[in-house]
């Protein structure tokens, strides 16, 4: 008794055409990039958070989106989406400012707060502000491709600005 297919036989060339199709389905359903690295970015709002000084730092993801909350970041791409809790400080996501995140935005771009804000309570009363819009809820937004944290100590007050 003869087991063997002949290779010119029509089901063999339906069955390897089915294994490769199947084949390249598998293939094209994995992602085209990994998930934005949000634990980094984390690390990076931390390691600022805990100097004493004023301090800042960046951190360059490829997030299409992030998410910003007070305690929580999330990014999410093409590739999926990733989520970290910040360990130390409390974030003020600039960008969540309801009237003028200009001047948190300017603050994360190296800005002296004296320039910006009158004085250190104003710059309370702006982190206040932020504070109180993400308490209605907190939205995803566009990323611009780079993680700010600038922490500013002045008087009294001590605010983390962050911005991505």
């Amino acid at each position: 008794m003869d087991l063997e297919a002949p290779a010119d036989a029509w089901y063999v060339w339906l069955g390897v055409v089915l294994v490769s199709i199947a084949f390249a389905g598998v293939a094209l359903s994995f992602p085209s990039e990994p998930a934005p690295d949000a634990t980094q970015a984390a690390n990076t709002v931390d390691d600022v958070a805990t100097s004493s000084f004023n301090a800042s730092g960046t951190y360059d993801h490829d997030a299409d989106e992030v998410y910003l909350g007070l305690r929580q970041i999330a990014m999410r791409n093409d590739g999926g989406t990733d989520q970290a809790t910040v360990a130390f400080g409390t974030m003020t996501p600039v960008r969540a400012h309801p009237d003028d995140p200009e001047k948190g935005l300017n603050i994360t771009r190296g800005v002296d707060p004296a320039v910006v804000f009158d004085d250190p309570g104003e710059m309370e009363d702006f982190a206040e502000e932020v504070h109180d819009e993400l308490e209605d809820g907190v939205e995803w937004r566009p990323a611009n491709g780079e993680l700010r944290v600038k922490r500013i100590n002045w008087g009294d007050e001590s605010v983390l600005f962050v911005d991505a």
